[in-house]
């Protein structure tokens, strides 16, 4: 029996590692079939409530997901946890791959709650860490940056602790609350000293990390104006993209606001057709991603002086945004540049006013969108 059962766990690793590389290729469909064959197997060798049967149940569900099926992913996950009996580990994984489906959904109450069930779970460092970085990006996407850049340091310090790779995920994650929070010198003091332990490290995720650390310095370099030289990080970034098409999308409409800063329009409006390129190639880009690309169109219509156009786009990345209990950081710009639209059409100062004083109100009077939302206003 013990061979049986050992012989059991080899076939479901193999088929569920063939799930991955379908996967990666994009072909869901297959990946669904072997990422469920594997569960089976799982099921049958390891028990309904193991670690490795839980794992290839996310699998199922994110390909439910890049296949448009997010209500049957969201049912797998609840039966598995309804089921009974998951282990700790299992139950932290089913868990926060929920709370990552109903964050993706929009439903960020449920995913709060979801994602505080996952983290109270006594599960091993390595599900913790992965479970308090979804809760910070969670706290990010309610407008809780200074608590979404402590959480991230938390799975960082927890992930370097016990030698996980994720270390450096984390610590990428911190540096782009920590630019939205105006806390530009640590940002640049956190990418040199992420850059240099990325370089140290091996395998895709040091060189996703560093290109990541350069993002992040760049979106500071910009808020403070210095769009010549997030330009060149960029570019640099650019010229050996890692393989993740999402992040890609990230790079291309930062650039765009980089070179618009500049005055280089019709550039500008370049890479954000490469960004609106790859998002439709993504299976389902997030509002996230979204509300990024509406953000980034109002913008360049600013700069074409359509005010029309740039109204509309700034509206329907709002639409996008996630209400909590304070305004993110994404909310206020695109309220920064629906106010200057509306200006610009004689509708008055009464939305970038609001703006501004959300701006002071959360984020300080000195802060970068402050200094924005004020030089708008000054007209």
């Amino acid at each position: 029996m013990r061979l049986l059962a050992g012989r059991r766990l080899q076939q479901a690793a193999d088929l569920l590692d063939e799930a991955h590389q379908a996967e990666t290729g994009g072909g869901f469909a297959e990946a669904e079939r072997l990422a469920r064959q594997a569960a089976a197997l799982y099921g049958r060798a390891a028990g309904p409530g193991a670690p490795e049967t839980a794992g290839a149940l996310v699998t199922v569900s994110r390909t439910l997901q890049a296949q448009g099926r997010p209500a049957e992913a969201e049912r797998d996950l609840r039966a598995a946890l309804a089921a009974g009996g998951p282990k700790p580990d299992a139950e932290a994984l089913l868990r926060t791959a929920l709370a990552t489906l109903l964050r993706r959904a929009g439903r960020h109450p449920e995913a709060v709650e979801e994602i505080g069930r996952a983290l109270a779970v006594d599960a091993s460092p390595a599900r913790a860490v992965r479970a308090r970085h979804v809760s910070a990006a969670l706290l990010a996407e309610l407008g809780r940056h200074r608590e979404a850049a402590e959480q991230y340091a938390e799975a960082a310090t927890t992930a370097r602790r016990e030698h996980d790779g994720f270390t450096l995920v984390a610590e990428s994650n911190r540096l782009t609350e920590l630019a939205y929070l105006g806390e530009h010198e640590a940002v640049e003091r956190g990418a040199a000293r992420l850059r240099a332990e990325s370089v140290r490290a091996s395998g895709p995720e040091a060189g996703l990390t560093r290109g990541s650390a350069d993002n992040s310095l760049a979106m500071s370099l910009t808020l403070r104006g210095r769009h010549a030289d997030a330009e060149t990080l960029l570019r640099r970034v650019l010229a050996a993209p890692p393989d993740v098409r999402q992040f890609a999308l990230i790079l291309h409409v930062n650039l765009s606001r980089a070179l618009l800063g500049q005055g280089r329009t019709e550039e500008a409006r370049t890479a954000l057709d490469t960004a609106r390129a790859v998002a439709d190639r993504l299976p389902a880009p997030s509002d996230t991603d979204r509300s990024a690309l509406d953000l980034a169109t109002a913008r360049l219509h600013l700069a074409e002086d359509d005010p029309a156009a740039a109204e509309r786009a700034a509206r329907a990345g709002l639409a996008l945004c996630p209400a909590g209990d304070r305004p993110t950081h994404r909310a206020l710009e695109l309220r920064t540049v629906l106010g200057t639209a509306e200006a610009r059409q004689g509708s008055g100062n009464g939305t970038l006013e609001a703006a501004l004083a959300d701006w002071e109100a959360y984020f300080g009077t000195g802060h970068h969108g402050a200094a924005a939302a004020r030089a708008a206003l000054a007209g």
